[in-house]
């Protein structure tokens, strides 16, 4: 995936999905792009929770939305 592809996720705030129990599941939306990873935020206002999630774990991208591959159990070792 090129850089250019990934900032135009980002700068267009794109939800960022994982898969829980077999159905989708957003998590936050992808608001930057740190080295090689990309900053997800749950919440706008209030932020509930930050992820910190490296560009590996992009599985593709749909209609507005970045599919992580890594399940809702994992999210804890990438908070922030």
């Amino acid at each position: 995936m090129s850089d250019s592809l990934e900032e135009y996720h980002a700068s267009h705030r794109y939800l960022a999905v994982v898969n829980h129990n077999g159905n989708d599941r957003e998590i936050g939306r992808v608001f930057a792009e740190y080295n090689d990873k990309l900053v997800i935020i749950d919440g706008e206002n209030k932020k509930e929770h930050e992820y910190l999630i490296p560009k590996t774990k992009i599985d593709r991208y749909g209609k507005r939305k970045v599919y992580l591959n890594i399940s809702e159990g994992s999210l804890k070792e990438f908070e922030i």
